[in-house]
């Protein structure tokens, strides 16, 4: 819990949080508490909604109990001979979502992160997957991405025989919300005793209002190597930042959403922190250095959300915009 907490006070310093901020235990672990947030890297746009931001919630994660009817719940641990399919969280995992876009994480071996794409500003999640097909188009929206056997939006996963592969089996899963303001939400997820890693590995999904963007804060160690991806899709164009320093880039836009129409997906990384990067036939993969540790960003944008990133040159201008405050909030 330390090191978790040494990363998450680093982190607040590195985006100039402007509050003094005591310490909350919060879930599972202790993070700041603090009485603004500033928009930091983690914001990409403001919202056009007139209620005042400072009140209107934009930030939220989810975890509904389907033992309960979907009932809401703030942590959840898979029970002993849990696998994939079985009927316990709703949409599979828990999710989380600003007033841009929202993501789910599937609770099993896969680990694969999906898309919510989302036609409204309003938070959404606490109402899906308690009854209707998701994967139906609504008047909020859709789960929008194809995962299959790929690491999906930017999950994490281990680098062996040459390729990127899901995460696999593990004794438990948990997840549990840490952080849930107006302004930001905070998911963990623990992969209890995984059985390719050799021991617990955990996550902290962050993500922020007006952004889409999440932050991934990643803890091992893991005896084979970390690494992240993104779906191949046909039809899609790759892109990537030119070498350099500092943060980079890897995405892919194009017509991959299940309605079908353009989806733009990315990672950034630090290029100091990656071993390899490269494609099998699943992914665009990014394996990191560290067996500890990792952190990333994964984003997001759909042709339907409300931020009118809808083409491959506006696409192309967030990928830019973003690297640059990336690096521009670099400690």
């Amino acid at each position: 819990m330390s090191n978790i907490l040494d990363r998450e006070i680093k982190r607040a310093k590195s985006i100039k949080l402007i509050a003094s901020c005591s310490f909350v235990l919060s879930a599972m672990f202790l993070l700041p508490a603090c009485s603004e947030q500033s928009s930091g890297v983690n914001s990409d746009s403001a919202s056009s909604n007139s209620q005042d931001q400072s009140t209107f919630d934009r930030a939220a994660i989810d975890i509904g109990d389907l033992t309960q009817g979907g009932a809401a719940i703030t942590k959840i641990t898979t029970p002993e001979g849990y696998k994939r399919g079985d009927k316990l969280v709703t949409y599979e995992g828990p999710g989380w979502e600003s007033d841009k876009v929202g993501y789910r994480v599937y609770l099993d071996g896969r680990n694969a992160i999906d898309i919510f794409g989302k036609k409204t500003e309003t938070l959404v999640l606490s109402g899906v997957g308690r009854g209707e097909d998701y994967h139906s188009m609504a008047d909020w929206g859709m789960d929008i991405l194809k995962v299959g056997n790929s690491l999906g939006a930017g999950g994490f996963g281990i680098f062996k025989n040459q390729k990127v592969q899901q995460i696999g089996p593990a004794k438990n899963y948990s997840a549990a919300i840490v952080k849930d303001s107006d302004k930001e939400a905070v998911l963990n997820v623990t992969h209890i005793q995984s059985e390719n890693c050799g021991g617990d590995v955990q996550a902290l999904y962050t993500i922020r209002a007006g952004s889409h963007l999440t932050h991934v804060d990643l803890m091992g160690p893991c005896k084979l190597p970390l690494a992240t991806g993104l779906v191949i899709h046909p039809n899609t164009t790759p892109l990537s930042s030119t070498a350099g320093e500092g943060w980079r880039y890897k995405a892919r836009f194009g017509p991959q959403s299940l309605v079908p129409d353009n989806l733009g997906m990315a990672i950034f990384y630090r290029s100091s922190d990656v071993k390899e990067v490269g494609q099998d036939n699943d992914d665009d993969y990014i394996v990191f250095e560290s067996p500890l540790s990792a952190e990333y960003y994964l984003g997001a944008a759909w042709a339907q959300d409300p931020s009118g990133i809808n083409s491959l040159a506006s696409f192309k201008a967030w990928l830019e915009k973003t690297r640059i405050k990336l690096n521009a909030s670099a400690p």
